[in-house]
């Protein structure tokens, strides 16, 4: 079954290539190209309007094609054939352009020049060649894989999330968290964190329209300011946004049960730019589960058996503004308002069913659980920009941030008992709990980067402090049946204050040697302190105070131009955050309570890397092999306690080896079909004593992931991608089925109107299947989410990219005219 489910999956993901060409017989013969722009005057930044664009095909046909830019300085020219273009540009006022080698081909066939910049007439009076330097859409260089998205005419009618979904080595978990090679990356817009939860970075990304992005930045290995993160780094660059205004609406719906409306609005002049988001989601999740698990005694054994289905609604207002202002060239500052709010309701039915080991079941419940309540976080971000007057590569820069958010959860519980006929014993219980938490943050970072003598060579230093308040409240209380009155359970009750203070400080050099090598290295060292205090609860009082110095060194060898390899070693820490150290039990599942634990150490790695990268014409490969050294490794791990139950908590488990292996690439096909694909394998091994004493397991992660992008013209695409997870822990392996998603857009009106539909998951729903081991048990574990969904967007442009002169003919006639008096 599952051969046959693989199959059909990959047969309908490749010939829905075919399908699509065989409706274009003569694709190799459509005029496909696409150059656009915008014309800026060189001194003032403002747009040049009604600048005359002259285009010419550098052959024996000799194509020759004219527009005007419009008010905001921008210019298009669509369905051009193959081959290499020059452009001239003249304005009154500005010395005659020419831009040369701009190479439409197969792999390559649209491009977007950005900002052209024209000099006043009374700075040179010769006319101007500019060879243009095309960057390609991936770029390996400096230990980063760059989407140079900006640089796409096409990426006009995504969204980021979308655009993401064509990078090598991300993808997401089955709780939707985006993955960098395995591991959840530290997301960055613009250089700054931010430090956003999964579902709100999720909205955020589908709400950021493509066309406000200018390139994407995935560092596996990061750069010294974030050297310590261990799984990498994701930087999202905006771009600063067109002269005059750009607006865009967008709206979805989907069969699983889900929203989305979010608009996006920008402006630009010669020093201020501003960008605006905002956004509302809502989502319907359902899914049912099952857990088997057998309880192992000297003498004896009993099973317990339980199902469960749930339905979860969400609703997610969501807003985003941007603010930045160029001083001079020397200074600039921004500014950045984050708000998220989050109102849900969800409800499961349980059933539990205990057998003896004769099979004979002897304890059999229902229980319904109810949650309901909501939340926000507002963040406010600033930064400065100081740039020396000599040297613009020397900086000077400074971030401030301060976050707020609060959130609310009530939780019912009512559990009934049943005889093994499935009737009612007239036993049951009622109770509730009360979470209400509320968090504040502050931060700040200051970064100084000094280029020296040797080329290209440069030193870098900077620190951090962050400081987070969090107070937490937990209220459990029960039914006493005898007189109907909730009564507390100081058992389940907490009410506590944590703390957190992290302060930072850093160096680095990065030196570049004769015949290309580069060596770079630092080092970071890091103060933690955190604490506990307990108003009311069970758990006493903890104190954590520990310094941590992380070195980092990367040895980089350049071939070729395009081939080089790199030799990397970094420490790395990871620290509990809330969610591990939180002690509130959750009741849920009376068979299995989780919680969290304040006594947790960090995990510390030390991370070697062998990376190979050759990128060449159509196609690029990225390979690496690694080995870290991990201490401290904290997990939840399961154990049995008292009465057939089990305790789920986090704990220091033990020192493991990873030995790990991934690769990635891309080949263009032809000047319509392009595919990328990556691969990567993780392989943890324990101590001996680990497993004797706790049944740990060394065992391995899989991931891999397929996706392509087939443009048959400008006005379509079609796009598929298929991802498989398997994840391993010290207790057991979970594994997801194939994750599909197959996609086709269309764009209408001059490509304003975007019209969008996805077949997500068409053929099964998302499935995660889980095996654990442990002393004195055995569990297998298996659910499944409502993921099939068929998905319509619609996206709107609200002005035109290039706008229609308002000139009427004989007034661009009498214009030209002009242009040609000047330049002759």
């Amino acid at each position: 079954m599952l051969i046959y489910r693989v199959a059909s999956i990959l047969l309908l993901f490749f010939t829905s290539i075919g399908v699509v060409a065989q409706t274009n017989p003569n694709k190799d013969k459509l005029n496909l190209g696409i150059i656009m722009g915008s014309i800026l005057d060189a001194t003032k930044a403002d747009a040049v309007p009604y600048a005359r664009v002259d285009l010419k095909r550098l052959s024996l046909d000799s194509i020759n094609r004219s527009v005007l830019t419009d008010k905001n300085g921008s210019f298009e020219f669509n369905k051009l054939p193959l081959g290499y273009y020059t452009i001239k540009i003249s304005s009154m006022g500005f010395v005659l352009t020419q831009l040369d080698s701009i190479y439409l081909r197969e792999e390559r066939y649209d491009f977007n020049l950005g900002d052209i910049k024209l000099k006043p007439t009374s700075d040179l009076s010769l006319s101007e060649v500019i060879v243009y330097a095309e960057k390609p859409l991936f770029e390996n260089k400096d230990d980063k894989l760059t989407y140079n998205i900006g640089e796409s005419a096409l990426s006009n009618g995504s969204s980021t999330a979308e655009l993401l979904k064509n990078i090598p080595l991300v993808n997401t978990d089955p709780n939707g968290r985006l993955l960098l090679k395995g591991r959840e990356p530290k997301i960055l817009i613009d250089d700054k964190p931010t430090d956003l939860n999964a579902q709100q970075l999720q909205d955020l990304l589908e709400s950021l329209p493509g066309s406000s992005i200018e390139k994407i930045e995935i560092m596996t290995n990061p750069p010294p300011q974030f050297a310590t993160e261990t799984g990498g780094v994701i930087n999202i660059i905006t771009k600063k946004g067109k002269i005059g205004w750009v607006g865009r609406l967008n709206i979805s719906g989907g069969t699983r049960g889900e929203g989305n409306f979010s608009g996006n609005i920008s402006y630009r002049n010669k020093k201020f730019t501003y960008n605006q988001t905002v956004g509302l989601g809502a989502s319907q999740l359902i899914g049912n589960s099952y857990n088997n698990r057998t309880n192992l005694y000297t003498d004896s054994s009993n099973r317990l058996f339980s199902t469960s289905n749930y339905t979860n609604t969400n609703t997610r207002p969501n807003i985003r503004s941007q603010i930045d202002y160029e001083l001079s060239k020397s200074h600039l500052i921004g500014l950045v308002y984050q708000g998220n709010m989050n109102y849900f309701n969800n409800v499961s039915n349980n059933s539990f069913t205990n057998f003896n080991r004769f099979n004979e079941a002897y304890r059999i419940s229902n229980r319904e659980n109810r949650s309901a309540g909501d939340g926000f976080t507002h963040s406010v971000q600033g930064s400065y920009i100081y740039k020396a007057p000599k040297n613009l590569a020397e900086q000077l820069r400074f971030f401030l941030s301060a976050n707020t958010s609060k959130n609310d959860n009530d939780r019912d519980f009512y559990q009934q008992f049943l005889s093994a006929g499935m009737v009612p014993t007239g036993i049951d219980s009622t109770q509730t709990q009360y979470f209400n938490n509320f968090n504040k943050s502050f931060s700040t970072r200051i970064e100084y980067i000094k280029p020296l003598k040797l080329k290209y060579s440069q030193f870098t230093t900077g620190a951090t402090y962050f400081s987070s308040w969090f107070h937490n409240t937990l209220n459990t209380n029960f039914l006493r049946k005898s007189d109907g009155v909730m009564i507390p359970n100081e058992l389940l009750s907490n009410d506590f204050y944590f703390k957190q203070k992290i302060l930072t400080f850093r160096a680095g050099f990065s030196l570049w040697f004769k015949k290309d090598i580069r060596l770079s290295f630092g080092a970071q060292a890091e103060q933690t302190i955190l604490a506990f205090d307990f108003v009311k609860g069970n758990v006493a009082n903890t104190k954590s105070n520990y310094w941590n110095v992380l070195p980092n060194l990367t040895l980089r060898k350049e071939f070729t131009k395009v081939f080089n390899t790199s030799l990397v070693y970094r420490a790395t820490i990871r620290r509990p955050g809330i969610g591990e150290l939180n002690p509130n039990i959750d009741y849920s599942d009376p068979y299995n309570l989780r919680y969290g634990n304040p006594d947790l150490q960090p995990t510390l790695s030390h991370n070697f890397d062998w990376n190979f990268n050759y990128t060449k014409g159509k196609y690029y490969f990225n390979t690496s092999i690694g080995f870290n050294k991990v201490s401290q490794v904290f997990n939840t791990i399961r154990t049995l306690g008292e009465g057939g139950k089990t305790n789920i908590t986090w704990l220091n488990i033990a020192d493991r080896n990873e030995y790990e292996a991934s690769a990635f690439g891309g080949y263009t096909f032809s000047k319509q079909f392009r595919m990328n694909a990556s691969i990567g394998f993780t392989y943890n091994q324990y101590g001996q004593s680990e497993k004797k004493l706790y049944l740990y397991q060394d065992g391995g992660s899989f991931y891999t992931n397929l996706n392509y992008t087939f443009t048959p013209s400008s006005v379509w695409t079609f796009e598929g991608t298929a991802r498989y997870n398997r994840y391993a822990n010290p207790q057991g392996i979970s594994r997801t089925n194939i994750n599909t998603n197959i996609g086709v857009q269309h764009k209408l009106f001059n490509r304003r109107l975007i019209l969008s539909f996805n077949a997500i998951d068409p053929f099964t729903p998302q499935e995660l299947s889980s095996v654990t081991n442990g002393p004195r048990f055995q569990l297998e574990s298996f659910s499944t989410t409502r993921s099939r969904n068929y998905r319509i967007s619609i996206s709107y442009q609200l002005n035109r990219m290039v706008q229609k002169s308002n000139l009427s003919e004989k007034e661009k006639n009498k214009l030209l005219n002009q242009v040609k008096k000047e330049k002759a």
